[in-house]
């Protein structure tokens, strides 16, 4: 098959700003450059220059500084002012913007907005309607999602096992792709759910009393320092909602949880990823990529997909770093399998008098409650108390705080817990020691292994063998596999079904339909 060879197209478009203002000539050049993206689908990466014309009623900012403000710190950009022509739309900013393509044949659309839309009504929402003041998108169709859409790609969640069973025609079979406790929940928490289900007509506590009052209890901070949510993912939209805007920047490594990213994106701002240095992060280049606009750092502890921690006194010297009005979000989801002394503490900053430390906890991993979502947060009351203003009511159902609660007074449990894993991962080194392949020493309940061929057929073909796995192509660790460390029966079967598919020759390519999970 004969490849198309990348081609420069032309996008053009046009908007207008409310006023002569900085402020909204970047709003308005920021909306018309995201549209633009959002209805051809474009990666920011893909494109080539941005040239920019405003009318001489425009002064008091060039539209390129927004671009910039966006992220486009790449992209060549022009700015010029137009000639006066009698009856010409007024406050006008215009776009051309050239774009690397292998869509040769694929239709292009320009985007007009606002009053702009008149200069071109031969275009779909454009005629007498849209001038009489109709909103663009009614006309022709459903509405036009937000322009931050575009940079979104949907999470893709771990294959589920009835999905492999009917697939395959498999009776039996293992996941070991979303790092879930595989002793399951705790025992006292199966318990408090069958003595609740009579009560499924009540709604729940939206303030989370009895759950926030019992983390007080465990991690010596006032209930107002704590906010409870639908998981820690939850958590992480909620600090996005709160403080994020167009224009804002986080600070996060790559890879890490994906979430971040997403959660910033979807508000119109910017993640500025910093690569791990073997497979830690880098903490001083992450301070270094700090900016004016940076509202908030993410630092993953042990992070994932590495398993990886930071160390207290590399903690220490980043906050040293960090400027004062930063938000710094730590996440600990995998907190309680750590055995390594040095990591840092999260909790240990939450009272720092200086500096903005929020911590993320969860209960899907070491308490087995994935299935229910929740999480929590301990940070500044201050930051809490903005977070609650953005969460919608109710926002953990009444089984998943009654679910928390037992769980929480389960030592037992959660030392049988940490157990399984501490036996699970020497049981990995040895493993992988003796087939030759790298791993990655971790301090969660998962491993990162260097397969050291393409993760996405290991992944396919293990599958087959009723294994369910983590490819680690769609975190730019295309020879990685991500493996939960499971009890001891399904640790062996991993790697009896593992060695079966190295000896394998190695394969020419993905079949057609093949995907990630």
């Amino acid at each position: 098959m004969v490849m198309a060879q990348p081609a420069v197209r032309g996008l053009r478009g046009a908007t207008t700003a409310i006023a002569n203002t900085p402020e909204a000539i970047s709003a308005a050049t920021q909306e018309l450059v995201q549209a633009l993206l959002a209805e051809n689908q474009i990666d920011p990466e893909d494109i080539a220059s941005i040239i920019f014309t405003v009318s001489s009623d425009l002064n008091a900012q060039f539209p390129a500084l927004a671009a910039r403000e966006m992220g486009l710190h790449q992209v060549p950009l022009l700015c010029a002012q137009e000639i006066d022509v009698p009856g010409s739309q007024s406050r006008c900013i215009r776009v051309l913007m050239h774009v690397n393509t292998h869509r040769r044949q694929a239709e292009m659309r320009h985007v007009y907005l606002r009053e702009a839309r008149a200069l071109r009504p031969d275009l779909p929402g454009n005629g007498a309607a849209a001038r009489d003041g109709a909103p663009a998108g009614q006309q022709d169709g459903p509405p036009r999602p937000r322009p931050a859409l575009a940079r979104i790609e949907p999470y893709q969640p771990g294959k589920p096992i009835d999905e492999v069973k009917r697939e395959l025609g498999l009776d039996d079979v293992v996941k070991l792709a979303s790092n879930e406790n595989p002793l399951g929940p705790s025992p006292k928490a199966v318990q408090a759910l069958k003595g609740a289900l009579d009560q499924l007509h009540i709604y729940p506590d939206g303030a989370f009393v009895d759950l926030r009052q019992a983390l007080s209890r465990r991690v010596g901070l006032p209930p107002e320092q704590i906010i409870v949510g639908n998981g820690s993912d939850g958590i992480i939209k909620l600090i996005a909602e709160a403080y994020l805007e167009p224009g804002d920047e986080i600070v996060c490594a790559e890879p890490t949880f994906s979430q971040y990213a997403f959660a910033a994106r979807l508000m119109g701002a910017r993640d500025v990823t910093v690569p791990l240095v073997d497979m830690r992060h880098d903490l001083q280049a992450m301070a270094d990529a700090i900016g004016p606009r940076t509202k908030a750092v993410f630092v993953c502890n042990p992070n994932n997909p590495t398993g990886t921690t930071v160390t207290a006194q590399e903690f220490a010297a980043f906050m040293e770093r960090v400027p004062r009005h930063v938000l710094v979000v730590v996440d600990e989801a995998y907190q309680e399998y750590v055995d390594d002394p040095s990591a840092t503490w999260g909790r240990e900053w939450v009272d720092h008098p200086d500096r903005h430390v929020l911590v993320l906890r969860t209960f899907s991993k070491i308490y087995g409650l994935a299935a229910l979502r929740v999480g929590y947060a301990l940070g500044p009351a201050a930051v809490v108390a903005e977070l609650k203003r953005v969460q919608e009511p109710f926002q953990v159902n009444a089984l998943a705080q009654l679910a928390a609660r037992a769980a929480l007074d389960d030592e037992a449990h959660l030392e049988r817990s940490r157990q399984v894993n501490r036996a699970g991962k020497e049981f990995f080194y040895q493993r992988l020691e003796a087939l030759g392949l790298p791993y990655v020493p971790t301090q969660a309940n998962f491993v990162l292994i260097d397969v050291q061929r393409d993760s996405r057929q290991v992944f396919q073909q293990l599958l087959h063998h009723g294994v369910i796995v983590r490819a680690g192509a769609a975190l730019g660790l295309p020879t990685h596999l991500r493996v939960t460390i499971g009890t001891e029966a399904q640790n062996q079967r991993f790697f009896q079904a593992l060695e079966a598919v190295l000896q394998q020759p190695v394969g020419l390519g993905r079949r057609r339909g093949e995907e990630d999970f």
